[in-house]
């Protein structure tokens, strides 16, 4: 991931996919063959299109995702990064208006699959989770109620339905559901019988 501040406005959508010309090749490099793709797709989010506090006036803020391998892969990231970071750089100075973006960068932050995992605890820097397979998504993820121990919830991008902010939100609407179904049947449980033996509540 890259987040850059631009000393401009630049004109671009919200939202913004480029993708690599052989599609499949990139997934299966990232995914399979565990490697950097010569020719990756690249998301960028331009938020400041629709909420112009994110940025100073006259500047933007982007953020540019380059989808990689996780750390099972035997990529060097403290040497690597700087070539992700020139890869990304070079694509986008591809697309119209943004041909000179480097002198535009005010600031910038480069963040890698070993920054998540040695910074924000990311299992294997792993920031989606378990694959988007068809054997690893929706109700085939782990459920939100842990299974063999009792008063466990789990919650997340690998626990059921999925990863994604909308899903993750989700999940965390299924587990609380789950926590106030339990825990307050019992809590009223508790109430009756405090009641019946004359026990004031306070």
């Amino acid at each position: 991931m890259l987040y850059l501040g631009i000393d401009a406005e630049v004109d671009l959508p919200h939202h913004m996919i480029l993708f690599a010309k052989d599609y499949k090749k990139n997934v299966d490099e990232m995914t399979k063959e565990m490697v950097l793709s010569a020719d990756p797709s690249i998301y960028v989010h331009n938020p400041s299109r629709i909420d112009p506090t994110l940025a100073p006036q006259g500047k933007s803020a982007l953020m540019v995702l380059m989808p990689v391998p996780n750390l099972q892969a035997d990529i060097n990231w403290e040497t690597e990064k700087e070539t992700i970071k020139e890869a990304m750089l070079k694509r986008l100075e591809q697309e119209p208006g943004l041909h000179d973006i480097r002198n535009l960068i005010e600031t910038e932050r480069i963040i890698t699959p070993l920054d998540w995992q040695n910074d924000i605890y990311v299992y294997k820097g792993a920031t989606f989770s378990f694959a988007h397979s068809l054997d690893q998504m929706m109700y085939l993820r782990p459920h939100n109620q842990f299974e063999d121990v009792q008063h466990c919830f789990l919650v997340g991008g690998g626990t059921h339905p999925g990863s994604g902010l909308p899903t993750i939100f989700e999940s965390a609407k299924i587990s609380s559901d789950l926590l106030i179904k339990q825990y307050q049947h019992k809590e009223r449980i508790q109430k009756t019988l405090n009641t019946e033996k004359g026990v004031k509540m306070v």
